[in-house]
């Protein structure tokens, strides 16, 4: 698969007045100031090769060597890949009441990239405006021209408004939203209102990127399938690591910041430092050093294991319950070919009538170790296609036993009416599922691989303010961060009256941990002691053998409520 091209992208932004007579807008001007700084950040971050420009709409720069050929619509800046400077000079723009539409802009913008784009790269113009400029001055452009001349430099267009233009009638759009619309059509492009691409582009998402499939052959006692597994779960993206930088002063680079390197040395118990050369790896075992050379170490590597997915057998589901789920992702098995469709969801179709999964021994790469997976057939879930959902089994050393204390005894001290109170409340905090329901969009945050981190969030927040402001103390974790681990307030409301009665139902004492407890009796024991009269030597030690009566018959009488304050 080649490398994904790297990305030119062409802001166009509006820091002018569209209509004359009209007040520049410093409210939307903000907005487009946001957007640009958090699409710079990402790429410097996540996509530091690819590259960006900036186009001006209404400019009050009077330089004559413009690369756009305009007065009103003008470069801030040579295209460049991401830096925290272009950021800045973004931030200091302010408006003017230079007259200067979209389409004259677009016009400036496809001169730019002609100009800039010398390399083989993905094209893009991000154009930014109110669209209303008056019909006169929109009835000068056609739309096919402007779709010529996009095509003509495979430039794709992204438009950002104010208005959702996709839930409004033709009829009811200005003449330069119509004209708009029409182009995008015309060369499939996209429009995003202003509120949508903040949000959109306020988190760090994951690039993304084509799936690498896994191809082998799936057996099934003499039957061979070929199949593809695709991972629902690719490794996460790493957040950078730190750089260890020093200062060194010399006579041709006073005070020049360096990076710091470790050097890896190896030194024995005498402190004698040894080369690499001279290390033999292996292990300490019964007080031993088990010396373990390269050599040594390949011959332990399996050597005959050959790449394969071999089905053992099948049993049912529910002799494989989640606790005995190994790895923390899952790939999708899906059949690699259409003449292996057949046989492949025969086989899911089957396992379903049955319900039961299969066992199957995996090994992922020639000259490795095995593994056993469950293979769980997926047939329910809309707008996805059949496949079997592969999930990791534990081998004896990997499984810790969970002991699990049984709770019927609990269950039977409960009444009917606490019993109800507990399934109403297990019911109020159901997310809605319902694609009619008012809510779906606050439930949405919870489905799987949707959530943002906010962990990693707030570390890229931090990386920037301390790149555009190294002076400032670091800010705490923003409020769009913590609100999403708060409750949907529909929810909150849902469970509330749930919550009151469960109040009134159930009367909690709060109980001290037992080792505290304990402690703290002993504690007494000792200060009564010290209370008392001096006492004989035979006193003390018939006192002291009473108390050990006591202590015995406490553990006898051990109340086993309290192993849960452990």
């Amino acid at each position: 698969m080649p490398p994904k091209l790297k990305e030119s992208i062409t802001f166009v932004m509006n820091v002018g007045i569209v209509q004359p007579g009209t007040q520049s807008n410093l409210q939307l001007l903000d907005k487009e100031k946001f957007i640009l700084k958090h699409i710079i950040q990402k790429k410097i971050f996540l996509r530091p090769k690819d590259e960006m420009g900036v186009i001006l709409m209404g400019s009050d720069s009077s330089t004559s060597d413009s690369i756009t050929g305009l007065d009103n619509a003008q470069e801030l800046c040579n295209m460049q890949i991401g830096n925290w400077n272009l950021i800045k000079s973004i931030e200091k723009l302010q408006p003017t009441n230079q007259i200067c539409s979209w389409m004259d802009a677009i016009y400036a913008a496809v001169e730019y990239i002609k100009h800039e784009c010398v390399d083989k790269c993905e094209r893009k113009i991000i154009l930014l405006s109110s669209f209303t400029e008056e019909e006169n001055v929109v009835d000068v452009f056609q739309a096919e021209d402007i779709i010529e001349i996009l095509n003509s430099e495979a430039i794709s267009l992204i438009a950002i408004g104010e208005r959702a233009l996709h839930d409004i009638d033709e009829d009811s759009q200005t003449p330069s939203e119509a004209l708009l619309m029409n182009v995008l059509q015309q060369i499939n492009g996209q429009y995003l209102t202003f509120d949508h691409a903040m949000s959109d582009v306020r988190f760090y998402k994951r690039p993304s990127t084509k799936p690498l499939l896994w191809r082998c052959l799936m057996e099934l006692g003499e039957l061979c399938i070929p199949i593809a597994g695709i991972s629902k779960m690719p490794s996460e993206v790493k957040l950078p690591e730190m750089v260890l930088m020093g200062k060194t002063s010399t006579s041709n680079t006073p005070d020049k910041e360096v990076p710091i390197k470790n050097v890896v040395q190896w030194m024995d118990n005498n402190k004698t430092i040894h080369t690499e050369e001279d290390i033999i790896r292996g292990y300490v075992y019964g007080g031993k050093a088990i010396p373990v050379s390269d050599e040594a170490k390949k011959a332990m590597t399996p050597k005959n294991n050959e790449k394969s997915y071999k089905i053992h057998g099948f049993t049912k589901r529910e002799n494989i319950p989640m606790e005995y789920w190994l790895s923390d992702g899952s790939y999708v098995i899906i059949p690699a070919n259409e003449a292996a469709s057949a046989p492949f969801y025969s086989l899911v179709q089957a396992m379903v009538n049955k319900n039961v999964v299969a066992i199957v021994e995996k090994i992922y790469r020639a000259n490795t170790e095995a593994n056993m997976v469950a293979l769980f057939p997926s047939v329910d879930i809309e707008n996805e296609p059949w496949c079997l959902i592969e999930i990791g089994l534990p081998f004896e050393r990997d499984y810790g036993a969970i002991a699990q204390k049984p709770l019927k005894g609990v269950m039977n001290q409960l009444s009917q009416e606490q019993d109800n109170a507990i399934d109403d409340l297990l019911k109020s905090l159901e997310l809605p599922d319902a694609v009619d329901d008012d809510t779906i969009s606050s439930s949405e945050k919870y489905l799987p691989g949707y959530m943002p981190d906010p962990g990693t969030q707030h570390m890229w927040d931090v990386l920037t303010v301390r790149a555009l402001n190294p002076d400032k103390p670091l800010p705490p974790i923003a409020d769009d961060l913590l609100n999403l681990l708060e409750q949907p307030e529909f929810i909150k409301a849902k469970c509330k009256p749930v919550t009151e009665r469960i109040k009134n139902l159930f009367f909690l004492e709060k109980k001290k941990p037992l080792r505290k407890r304990k402690t703290q009796e002993d504690d007494n024991k000792q200060s009564d002691a010290n209370d008392d009269a001096p006492m004989t030597f035979k006193e003390e030690q018939r006192d002291t053998g009473n108390n050990d009566v006591d202590d015995i018959s406490d553990l006898c009488s051990f109340n086993f409520d309290d192993i849960a304050d452990i």
